[in-house]
């Protein structure tokens, strides 16, 4: 590991993203009504694809510093 390391963090976004969708599955057995689907689509959908999103633009981003640090060195 060099001095800049956003593998990790990004790796616990990563795991708490598939923490929430784990949980919203497990809601869906006790609530699965109009609001429910409301809640789906208004929120976590578009909360799943916007750190999916910011998860490549990281990596991407780290991958870039990584190749910085090794001019550099």
């Amino acid at each position: 590991m060099g001095l800049i390391d956003l593998s990790s963090p990004a790796a616990k976004v990563h795991s708490s993203l598939e923490n929430l969708q784990e949980a919203w599955m497990a809601s869906q057995e006790k609530w699965s009504d109009e609001n429910a689907r409301k809640f789906e689509d208004e929120y976590l959908v578009p909360l799943a694809l916007t750190v999916k999103l910011s998860l490549d633009a990281v990596n991407r981003m780290d991958e870039t510093l990584h190749e910085a640090e090794r001019d550099c060195t």
